[in-house]
């Protein structure tokens, strides 16, 4: 069962299993089939942590896509990049670049922008940072500038890996997060939240702090964990968290779903 959480719903750690799925509101569908499809009984809330926003600083990211130069490369992080970043400035006017996308939407998102689409260079591997970074020619990359197209912050360990390869990177921040509202009522508490974004582990930490009871904040911060990297399982230690932590073998559906099954409750 997949739906939104309701106000009259009591807050409780969910029977037999319930599942928080975290991503932005409209790109849960599919991870709720695949979780569905393994764990038909599992109740699923869509719960979206993260909202964007185009950047108060519009002039600064103007001014940088002004300084970019045929030969250049220019990485976009997510099709939310690529939308932002398109919203200030037509992407297909840019000089003559080597385009490169962390993950096969991405590089769906750039090339359905063009009557031509260029080639773009992708993940080989794994659709993160890592999967990029193993496909990317950095031999061909030194003495090129690297444009990062990104959110106010992120992807550090991909500019940082193409740093101490002694290449020059500029990131572009063309949105910004923000934390979503906690609804006034606070529906049924998911004993189990997928978290496919750092960042929203700053959220989901923020929504225990506004708890009431003690109780519910210290059930919330022992909640299970699904994320998609040891990255991710970092961050939400040092922020408190103390549950279980299942790391998924990739960050793709599938796999978040066969992560999720470890929580089932017999």
């Amino acid at each position: 069962m997949y739906h939104q959480p309701h106000n009259e719903e009591t807050m409780t750690s969910g029977s037999p299993l319930t599942i928080g799925l975290t991503r932005p509101d409209g790109a849960n569908d599919e991870l709720a089939k695949a979780i569905s499809s393994l764990l038909p009984d599992a109740t699923l809330l869509n719960w979206p942590l993260l909202t964007f926003a185009p950047i108060p600083e519009r002039q600064k990211a103007l001014s940088a896509m002004a300084r970019i130069t045929a030969g250049d490369w220019a990485i976009f992080v997510s099709p939310r990049a690529v939308c932002f970043a398109h919203d200030l400035h037509d992407l297909t006017a840019l000089p003559d670049l080597h385009w490169a996308a962390v993950g096969d939407t991405t590089t769906a998102a750039i090339q359905s922008l063009f009557s031509d689409p260029p080639q773009v260079h992708r993940p080989s591997s794994t659709q993160d940072s890592e999967g990029l970074l193993a496909s990317l020619p950095i031999e061909a990359m030194r003495g090129h500038t690297v444009w990062l197209f990104r959110g106010q912050t992120g992807r550090e360990t991909l500019a940082d890996t193409l740093r101490q390869n002694s290449i020059t990177v500029i990131p572009v921040p063309v949105y910004r997060r923000n934390c979503t509202r906690r609804p006034a009522h606070l529906s049924a508490l998911p004993s189990t939240w997928v978290i496919t974004a750092p960042e929203s582990l700053r959220c989901l930490r923020q929504l225990a702090d506004t708890l009431e009871s003690a109780e519910d904040r210290a059930r919330l911060l022992h909640c299970n964990l699904v994320v998609i990297n040891a990255r991710t399982e970092a961050r939400a230690r040092s922020l408190g968290f103390t549950g279980a932590i299942v790391r998924a073998e990739a960050p793709d559906d599938a796999a978040l779903a066969r992560a999720c099954v470890v929580f089932k409750q017999d």
